[in-house]
């Protein structure tokens, strides 16, 4: 007779909680989530906190509530085969890549401080800047950095910290980043020119999940010599009206509530 395996309970209290927020429909506490699957409050905390820390799990400081994190999607992706976030988000960088003849990239984050390219759509400009899906590169570089941490809710140190690491053809000083993430926070999107890449502009918008927080980001790749300030306000504004979209579509916060960064 063959017998059980013995189970791991801490994995399966993690995976118990995930299926909890995944049907409860709306945040919860910690109290609420080990009250309604009968564990040990402390357990529960710990669990959901390395959740959180994993990426798994969005947690709202506002109102100390959990729910699901889109990093799920990331884990999935293979399973889901193209259906969730990332098929939710390809007929946008679709439409923006034709109507603005730019290559559109959509960017995963990938714990506390890395993105992932997990799609892209290009234009038919004659000359197309091409991204290899899977690419990493740090949460705060570039236009893409700009509109995450204008929600990220990290600290000005924390920010400080990481953006000390960062490389790129002309990094800006910091205070002139925190001023362009003020802006970014203001208006919905982000823009590089020349400073990550020289010659290569971005611009990029958050997609947030229901904590408020950002976990996604659509972004536009073109050379800065075919996109003036018009033309870069335009294409930021779309994106930025894309990544709302989206972000309703995947059940974020109206903007007005989110919390401060």
């Amino acid at each position: 007779m063959r017998t059980l395996a013995k189970e791991v309970g801490a994995v399966v209290a993690a995976t118990r909680i995930l299926r909890f927020l995944a049907t409860h429909r709306r945040p919860a506490g910690v109290t609420e989530v080990a009250r309604s699957l009968a564990l040990n409050p402390s357990t529960c905390f710990n669990i959901l906190r390395t959740l959180t820390a994993e990426g798994l799990v969005a947690f709202d400081p506002a109102t100390k509530a959990y729910s699901p994190g889109l990093g799920l999607a990331e884990l999935a992706a293979s399973a889901l085969d193209g259906v969730g976030a990332v098929r939710v988000v390809r007929p946008h960088l679709e439409a923006l890549a034709d109507r603005f003849g730019v290559t559109m990239t959509l960017w995963l984050r990938a714990g506390p401080d890395r993105v992932v390219l997990v799609d892209r759509a290009e234009g038919s400009a004659m000359i197309r800047i091409h991204m290899s899906i899977g690419q990493r590169l740090p949460m705060l570089i570039g236009a893409l950095g700009r509109c995450m941490a204008a929600h990220a809710g990290l600290a000005e140190e924390e920010l400080a910290r990481r953006y000390a690491l960062l490389r790129s053809d002309a990094l800006p000083p910091f205070a002139t980043f925190l001023r362009q993430v003020a802006q970014a926070r203001q208006q919905g999107y982000a823009v590089d020119t020349d400073n990550f890449v020289s010659g290569i502009t971005t611009v990029s918008a958050a997609v947030r999940d229901g904590a408020g927080l950002p976990v996604m980001a659509i972004s536009a790749v073109d050379l800065s010599a075919r996109l003036d300030r018009a033309a870069t306000r335009r294409l930021g504004a779309a994106i930025a009206a894309a990544a709302e979209e989206v972000g309703r579509a995947l059940g974020a916060r109206p903007p007005a509530i989110l919390p401060a960064a």
